[in-house]
């Protein structure tokens, strides 16, 4: 192949990709996806949040302050522009207008306060059949679950220990 036409294909090989990322980053623009409940903050989470996310899933993630803290810097890191002053106020906002409506498992029973915290925690973003194909034993699944906490899973110490026993004897590695 010659250098012109090597040159041609790269040339058109990046004109394709640098339009697919702008069509990504695009947010979505349906009917709800540029509104945000009312309150202080509300602009600030319009120009930080928006830019990239429509406002449905902005709702459904449904956090704690700390999710919500934790989502943010996950978020800059990522590049969105809020600075140390904005990120209180975004935090506030958002952990007012889209709490964390589920209350935290407590029952005697692990099994059902395992499968509570799988139901409750885990499959917001996950189907359970991927959970079934992990089949981890209780270490494995433990360091899963620090992943998953790692990259913004609300998962509170006594959750995680009883998912993790639960899981590890539902779904123990195969033999």
């Amino acid at each position: 192949m010659n250098g012109a036409l090597r040159c041609s294909i790269g040339a058109a090989t990046a004109a394709v990709f640098f339009a697919s990322v702008l069509v990504m980053a695009e947010p979505a623009q349906d009917g709800a996806a540029a509104t945000l409940p009312a309150g202080e903050g509300a602009e600030l989470a319009r120009t930080a949040c928006l830019a990239c996310h429509g406002s449905q899933l902005i709702a459904q993630q449904r956090l704690s302050r700390d999710g919500w803290l934790r989502e943010i810097d996950k978020m800059v890191a990522w590049g969105a522009s809020v600075s140390e002053t904005e990120r209180p106020v975004l935090v506030q906002y958002l952990a007012a207008q889209f709490p964390d409506r589920r209350a935290p498992a407590a029952s005697a029973d692990t099994a059902d306060a395992g499968a509570r915290v799988l139901e409750m925690r885990c499959t917001s973003c996950h189907g359970v059949d991927l959970v079934e194909q992990q089949r981890l034993d209780a270490v494995g699944w433990s360091r899963e679950a620090d992943k998953m906490i790692g990259w913004g899973a609300v998962l509170p110490p006594e959750e995680k220990t009883a998912l993790v026993d639960y899981l590890a004897r539902r779904f123990p590695p195969r033999r």
